[in-house]
C-alpha cells in the first residue's frame, strides 16, 4: 500500500522564526556531535526498531538520494541536550517545491508539543528558502503525526491513489472520534 500524501502551499505571508521553549535547543546536523549516529537512534522509531541502527547506510540512502539536500536543514529538538526528534526539510529551488521528510521522535517524548515545534521550523525553513508548495509522505496508523501536519497546514492528497479518499475518510473518523 502506497503511503499516504500531503501537500501544502505557501500562502504568501511572511515566515516568523518558531518560539523555541526554555530547555529546548534547536541544532542542525553539522552543529550535533555525533549526529549520524543521534539521528539513526531517532529515526529507528519510526519503523518501530527495537534495537539501535548503526549503519551510516542507512542515513546515506535515506538522505543523499535526494540531490538536494542539505544537511543544514537537518533539525533535531534537544531537550536537556539530549536529541529527542528529527525533521528534515529538502528544497527543489528550480521547482521551488519542498519535501518534509524524515520526520520521527523517541517514543517516550511524542506527545510533548515537539511535533508542533518541528512542522513549525519546516513550515519557517520552506517559506525562507522561498518554496511555493511542499510535501511529506506518512502512514495511516501514525494519526498523532497527522494531526501535527493538519495543524501546519498540511492538506490531504486524495487523488494520486485510487484508495486515498477511502483511506483519509477513516483517518477522519478517527481523527474526529479522539
Amino acid at each position: 500500500m502506497a503511503q499516504l500524501v500531503m501537500n501544502w502551499k505557501n500562502d504568501g505571508t511572511e515566515s516568523v522564526a518558531p518560539v523555541i521553549p526554555e530547555g529546548v535547543e534547536v541544532k542542525t546536523f553539522p552543529e550535533l556531535p555525533n549526529a549520524v549516529y543521534e539521528w539513526l537512534d531517532i529515526v529507528r522509531f519510526m519503523d518501530q526498531e527495537e534495537e539501535p541502527i548503526s549503519d551510516i547506510k542507512k542515513y546515506e540512502e535515506d538522505m543523499y538520494s535526494y540531490p538536494t539536500y542539505n544537511d543544514n536543514m537537518c533539525y533535531f529538538l534537544l531537550v536537556n541536550g539530549v536529541p529527542l526528534s528529527t525533521i528534515t526539510v529538502i528544497c527543489d529551488y528550480e521547482k521551488k517545491q519542498g519535501y518534509i521528510h524524515m520526520v520521527s521522535s523517541k517514543p517516550e517524548f511524542r506527545g510533548k508539543g515537539l511535533g508542533h515545534l518541528m512542522n513549525s521550523i519546516a513550515v519557517h525553513t520552506l517559506k525562507k528558502e522561498g518554496m511555493e508548495t511542499a510535501y511529506l509522505t506518512t502512514d495511516d496508523w501514525r494519526i498523532a503525526a497527522i494531526k501535527t501536519y493538519l495543524r501546519a497546514g498540511f492538506e490531504p492528497d486524495l487523488d494520486s491513489e485510487p484508495d486515498y479518499k477511502e483511506r483519509w475518510a477513516k483517518i477522519y473518523a478517527i481523527i474526529e472520534n479522539k
